[in-house]
């Protein structure tokens, strides 16, 4: 089963992160660090793994300010298939805005007919081959944090995207509001709002559970 997921109830903390992006420092292939690096840094933007797999080196810009990512998200409606674009964006001056931009600038200097974000490939002989005529499959993207931490996986980073959001209302407000279901739903590209709810309950259920375990 290499899907199979560890049992944690929280998110990825910043500490977490960091330790990810030192293990993914002492892999020793020039690519695969840069690779693991910048899906790190995708990930917090809390999109899933599919959206990260068809991203191309053109749906990445920057200006002067900030580093843009588009997305491509395709939304099931009854019997029809919805393909919607969505914008996300880090400061140039951001860690994460580094991340992706070294390994897009790798790719175009290594692979300038390259047009996959995450093109294929595959180990020979302890060798990474890339394959440019296809892209990373979503499993990979899975595999690539796996490889960086067994407890954590790409879903976990929507989670995890989520709750900063929720938190930083309850810092503002004293608690989730109304404007907190919206802004979850804008930030994860959610057609519905009970969905968003639903991931504010979920954060709300693990913050009483840790209470009831300290008391």
């Amino acid at each position: 089963m290499t899907n199979a997921k560890v049992q944690r109830k929280d998110v990825p903390t910043d500490q977490e992160i960091n330790r990810e992006l030192q293990t993914a420092d002492k892999i020793s292939n020039e690519y695969l660090r840069l690779r693991a690096k910048a899906t790190i840094s995708l990930l917090e933007t809390g999109k899933r793994r599919s959206e990260l797999a068809t991203l191309k080196t053109t749906d990445i810009w920057t200006d002067t300010q900030f580093l843009y990512i588009r997305f491509t998200v395709v939304k099931k409606r009854k019997k029809n298939i919805a393909t919607l674009q969505r914008v996300k964006k880090f400061e140039l001056s951001s860690i994460h805005a580094q991340h992706i931009q070294e390994y897009l600038n790798y790719l175009k200097e290594h692979y300038p007919k390259n047009e996959f974000l995450y093109p294929s490939g595959h180990a020979v002989f302890g060798t990474y081959m890339v394959d440019t005529s296809k892209a990373l499959k979503p499993q990979e993207i899975w595999r690539i944090l796996k490889a960086l931490n067994p407890k954590d996986w790409p879903h976990l980073h929507r989670e995890r995207r989520a709750v900063k959001r929720i938190r930083a209302d309850e810092r503002k407000y004293g608690e989730a509001k109304i404007e907190t279901v919206y802004a979850v739903k804008r930030i994860l590209d959610l057609e519905r709002e009970t969905t968003a709810w639903n991931y504010i309950r979920r954060h709300e259920t693990q913050r009483v559970e840790e209470q009831e375990e300290i008391e």
